[in-house]
C-alpha cells in the first residue's frame, strides 16, 4: 500500500503550486505490528518537509509584498540575495532574504545607497516565537540539557544546545518583564482619568513568602533570595509572581504590574500576608506607593503555641511526679491559642510572659527530671514573646477573616515556594544560579503555572 501526501498552495493574487511533500509504503501480506501507521522517524520528516515548503512559499510572498513601496506604490528593487536560516519548531528551514533598496521617495537626496532586509524585520532573532516559547517552558520544567534532548527527540527542529536553552529562556524573561514595564505605564497614564471617575476599587490579598538558592562562586554571597507569591483579587482569581532580588532590573514594576493584572488600581485596599519579614510588606509598600494592610501568617503564629503544647504534653508523660505547675501550664496553652486566633494580641503577650514563669519555676523546683523540657519550654515562650511583641499590630482576628473566606495563613505562597523555586532551582537540584539567572527561571515558571506563557506575544522587535 502507497500514499502520497501533495501540499496545494495559492497566493494571495491567485497562483496555484502544488508540491509532493513526501510519500510512503507499507506492505500488506506479512505485515508486522511495526507496519501499523508511522513511524516517529517518517513523521518528523514529514513535519519537516510541509514545515520547508510552507515557510519557503509564506516568505517569497511576504518578501514580494514588501517590495511595494506604501508611499508611491513603486516596485522596489533588490539590492543582493543571501540565504537565512530560520529555526522553527518543525525543522530549520533555509529561506532567500533578499535586501531591498529604499524608494526615491523617501531617500529624496540620495546621498547614501540605503536598504532593509524584511525578514530581519519580520523575525529578527532567526526563531519563531513559539519555539521561543516551548523552550523557555522545558527549559523552566526540567534541565537545560534534558529539556533539548527532550525537544530534539520529539519534533524535528535543530537539536539545541543548553546554552540556547538557556537564552531564549532568558529572551523569554526579558519580554514578559518588557510587558509589565509597558502595562506600568499605561496604568499611570490612566490612573488620573480613573481616580476622577471611579469609586469602587477591588481590593487585593498579596500574600509573600521567600526561599533561598545556591549562589553561583562568582555572585556576593552562598545564597540568592527568591521572592515568591500569590496575588488574590476580591472575585477569587489569582495571580502568581516570582523574582530574584539581585536579579530583577525593577522589582516594583513587576509586582505593580501583577497587581494591576488583578484588578488593582491606586487608592484600591491591599493587605499583605506574610511571616512577619519587614523586607517582604516593604516590597509591596514600594509597588503601591501607599500604606498596606499587614497581617500576620497564622500558621507561623500557629507552629509556635505548638511547640509550647507538645513540650508540656512531653514534660506531663515523664513517669516522675507531675509539678502542679505544669497542669497550668497545661491548661493555659489551650487558651493561648484562642487568644491568638480571636486576635487579642497583648493579652496572649501576657499569658506566654506566665507561662514563661510557670517554665523557670518547673525548672528551679521540680527536680532534675523535668530540667531539659522546662529549659526548650522556657525557649519556645521567649521565642514566641518576641514574635508577638514584634509583630502584635499585625495579629488579627483570624477566626472572623476565616470564617468570612479570607485567606489567613501564607499557605499559598508555601506552595508558590516548591511550584517555582524549589522543584527548578532548589532541594534535589544540583546546579548553582546567578542572580540574574534565577530570577529569568522564576519569571517564566511563574507565567507558566499562570498559562500565561503562550498567550504572551510580540517579541521586540529591531529597526529596519
Amino acid at each position: 500500500m502507497e500514499w502520497r501526501i501533495k501540499l496545494e498552495a495559492k497566493t494571495c493574487w491567485g497562483e496555484v503550486t502544488e508540491v509532493e511533500i513526501a510519500s510512503l509504503s507499507r506492505r500488506t501480506i506479512a505485515a508486522t505490528d511495526e507496519d501499523v501507521g508511522m513511524s516517529l522517524a517518517e513523521s518528523k520528516a514529514i513535519l519537516a518537509a510541509l514545515q520547508q515548503a510552507i515557510v519557503t512559499t509564506q516568505i517569497d510572498e511576504y518578501v514580494t509584498c514588501s517590495r511595494v513601496c506604501r508611499s508611491c506604490l513603486s516596485f522596489l528593487s533588490i539590492r543582493d540575495r543571501r540565504s537565512r536560516k530560520l529555526q522553527t519548531l518543525f525543522g530549520t528551514v533555509v529561506v532567500c532574504a533578499p535586501r531591498i533598496r529604499v524608494c526615491a521617495c523617501i531617500n529624496e537626496l540620495g546621498l547614501e545607497d540605503k536598504s532593509v532586509s524584511p525578514l530581519a524585520h519580520l523575525l529578527p532573532d532567526r526563531c519563531t516565537p513559539e519555539l521561543r516559547r516551548l523552550q523557555a517552558e522545558l527549559g523552566s520544567r526540567l534541565s537545560f540539557r534534558e529539556a533539548g534532548y527532550m525537544l530534539s527527540a520529539l519534533l524535528p527542529c535543530s537539536p539545541p544546545t543548553h546554552s540556547s536553552i538557556r537564552n531564549r529562556l532568558g529572551r523569554v524573561a526579558d519580554d514578559l518583564d518588557e510587558r509589565d514595564w509597558m502595562l506600568v505605564s499605561e496604568a499611570r497614564t490612566l490612573a488620573k482619568a480613573e481616580a476622577e471617575t471611579t469609586t469602587n476599587r477591588s481590593p487585593v490579598t498579596v500574600i509573600l513568602d521567600g526561599a533561598h538558592i545556591r549562589a553561583i562562586p562568582t555572585a556576593q554571597g552562598r545564597l540568592v533570595d527568591v521572592t515568591v507569591g500569590k496575588i488574590v483579587s476580591s472575585d477569587g482569581k489569582s495571580r502568581r509572581f516570582g523574582f530574584a532580588l539581585r536579579g530583577a532590573a525593577a522589582i516594583q514594576d513587576t509586582l505593580r504590574a501583577a497587581l494591576t493584572a488583578q484588578g488593582w488600581q491606586p487608592g484600591s485596599a491591599v493587605t499583605v500576608i506574610s511571616d512577619g519579614e519587614p523586607a517582604l510588606r516593604n516590597l509591596v509598600k514600594l509597588a503601591t506607593g501607599e500604606p498596606v494592610t499587614h497581617i500576620l501568617d497564622w500558621w507561623h503564629l500557629s507552629i509556635r503555641v505548638q511547640h509550647i503544647e507538645q513540650t508540656i504534653v512531653g514534660m506531663q508523660a515523664l513517669e516522675a511526679p507531675v509539678h502542679p505547675t505544669i497542669s497550668f501550664a497545661a491548661a493555659e496553652a489551650d487558651r493561648l491559642r484562642h487568644l491568638l486566633w480571636n486576635g487579642y494580641a497583648e493579652e496572649a503577650w501576657q499569658l506566654v510572659h506566665t507561662i514563661q514563669s510557670w517554665a523557670r519555676r518547673i525548672f528551679d523546683f521540680a527536680g532534675s527530671v523535668h530540667e531539659a523540657r522546662a529549659r526548650k519550654l522556657w525557649g519556645h515562650c521567649a521565642d514566641l514573646k518576641t514574635y508577638v511583641g514584634n509583630s502584635e499590630a499585625a495579629i488579627v482576628d483570624y477566626s472572623r477573616r476565616y470564617h468570612s473566606n479570607i485567606p489567613v495563613a501564607s499557605s499559598a505562597a508555601e506552595g508558590c515556594v516548591d511550584e517555582i523555586a524549589n522543584t527548578r532551582m532548589g532541594k534535589k537540584q544540583r546546579m548553582r544560579w546567578s542572580p540574574r539567572g534565577a530570577h529569568r527561571v522564576a519569571t517564566v515558571r511563574a507565567a507558566m503555572l499562570d498559562n500565561r506563557l503562550h498567550r504572551q506575544v510580540t517579541p521586540r522587535r529591531k529597526a529596519a
